[in-house]
């Protein structure tokens, strides 16, 4: 069962972004999901977003284009300066998911026609440079990738993290590999600490909760937000992965554990039997709501009573709105 349990749970880190098996690693993909929609918001001081209305964009003709809007904003300071920030990674992410209907040279070339039709110098020259090194990095990086097979394996998965944050230190200047990747770097570092702790036998099931939110906890409160949705997503695939397979009530538990700690694991634990005990009230009132439905000396007015009484005495009235699914025939007919 414990394999049953982290197995599926390394695969689900791996499909929601959580280590650095990101879509630039092919240049062949047809979609990027990059893990930089986490970056923290900022505020950009004393900008503006550039268009250049004397010079037409071409609409998208690429079919899995049409329809949608170009993701990822140009902006530049008061002198003409472009501002570098992760919408620009948006930017050219979004052109290169059309790789596989054009080459990656004809989605560069789209790139530079569209930074080109949108700003001026000196913004655009600072474009171009950056996606030259755009470019550069993403062709690096399927080099590095095949020193680096895809394998479910804590310690290769650091490894290749640490060449890939190598990689980007070389080749980008310091602002724009903050900008691309800063936050991304630290929400895969945590991914793989707690991959670490998860898969330590030394470690016992409830201190890996307990140590795992600690970590959480120690990233910027931004990101711990966003973590959370993310943790109970993963929580709520494992645990409907381990109902599937028969797994008891210790073994639920001790995924919870493992995942969101002792604290988060008894408060779910609580909803779980509030959710059961309301589950039983239910299935009491069907039965009793049936059972007057089926009787035969009652008239439909004298069911439609007694099944109205029984409402009131089962529940409040706030609660009756929650029952309203039940109540639309409440003689049950078919």
């Amino acid at each position: 069962m414990r394999t049953l349990v982290y197995v599926p749970f390394l695969a689900a880190a791996l499909l929601l972004g959580w280590h650095y098996l990101t879509p630039d690693s092919q240049l062949t993909e047809t979609s990027v999901q990059s893990t930089d929609d986490i970056t923290p918001p900022r505020q950009p001081a004393a900008s503006v977003t550039v268009t250049r209305p004397d010079i037409p964009v071409t609409p998208a003709t690429i079919e899995s284009q049409l329809g949608t809007q170009i993701d990822g904003m140009l902006e530049v300071d008061r002198n003409g300066n472009l501002l570098i920030t992760e919408q620009i990674r948006h930017l050219f992410d979004y052109f290169y998911t059309t790789v596989g209907e054009v080459s990656f040279e004809q989605a560069s070339d789209n790139i530079r026609q569209h930074l080109t039709a949108r700003l001026q110098q000196p913004a655009l020259d600072q474009a171009l440079v950056i996606l030259d090194d755009y470019i550069e990095y993403k062709t690096d990086l399927v080099e590095l990738e095949q020193a680096f097979p895809v394998v479910a394996d804590v310690h290769s998965l650091r490894a290749r993290a640490d060449q890939v944050q190598r990689l980007r230190a070389r080749i980008f200047s310091p602002e724009a590999h903050q900008a691309f990747f800063a936050a991304e770097e630290v929400f895969n570092n945590f991914t793989l600490e707690r991959l670490a702790i998860m898969h330590d036998d030394n470690i016992a099931g409830q201190d890996k909760g307990a140590m795992i939110e600690d970590l959480r906890q120690s990233l910027p409160e931004d990101m711990q937000d966003l973590l959370v949705p993310q943790i109970h997503q993963v929580l709520t695939e494992q645990t409907d992965t381990l109902h599937s397979a028969g797994a008891d009530a210790s073994e639920i538990r001790s995924l919870r554990m493992s995942l969101v700690g002792p604290e988060a694991t008894g408060r779910l634990e609580m909803l779980d039997q509030q959710r059961q005990q309301w589950q039983r009230r239910l299935d009491e009132f069907s039965a009793e709501r049936q059972a007057i439905a089926d009787h035969p000396g009652l008239s439909d007015a004298d069911k439609q009573q007694a099944i109205n009484e029984l409402v009131t005495q089962r529940f409040a009235s706030n609660e009756q709105l929650r029952i309203g699914g039940l109540l639309d025939d409440p003689l049950n007919r078919p």
